[in-house]
């Protein structure tokens, strides 16, 4: 029935996360600069917290090159599973089992993901709250080509 499926990366939430960035940098140093105009070593200090968003660029990056260049965040094939946002392929036939998450642990309690399981068990998350899509659509199409394929 289908023998190719590709999934985009949304415009709408990449939007939201330039917003978050760009808010919360501008509110910390806003802030620092504010109550401490003079002590500039502690408004250093206060806005260590900047060090988040350095971890997060480089993934904000990589979202906003497949935003421009139109490339398919994910892409689901008669032979494989193609995860271009990490730049890896996973054979139909080298995947255990698809399954969808919510993490119970204390520090992402809440946090849901789906996880692939590779035959080897290894044990792969796909970022598809950066795709537009639904879930349950993704999550149908993911267990639909890999029981039609595998």
């Amino acid at each position: 029935m289908y023998s190719e499926i590709s999934y985009f990366f949304s415009k709408r939430i990449f939007a939201f996360a330039t917003v978050f960035i760009i808010a919360i940098t501008s509110g910390i140093i806003y802030y620092a600069s504010l109550f401490y105009p003079n002590a500039w070593k502690l408004s250093l200090l206060i806005g260590s917290p900047l060090l988040v968003i350095i971890y997060i660029l480089p993934e904000y990056f990589r979202s906003l090159y497949f935003l421009f260049t139109k490339k398919p965040g994910l892409i689901l094939t008669k032979e494989k599973l193609i995860d271009n946002f990490k730049n890896k392929e996973y054979k139909w036939t080298e995947i255990n089992k698809i399954e969808y998450k919510i993490s119970e642990d204390f520090g992402t309690r809440g946090y849901r993901y789906i996880n692939v399981y590779l035959n080897d068990s290894t044990v792969v998350s796909l970022a598809y709250a950066k795709l537009k899509c639904k879930r349950s659509d993704l999550l149908d199409m993911l267990a639909y080509f890999h029981n039609t394929y595998k």
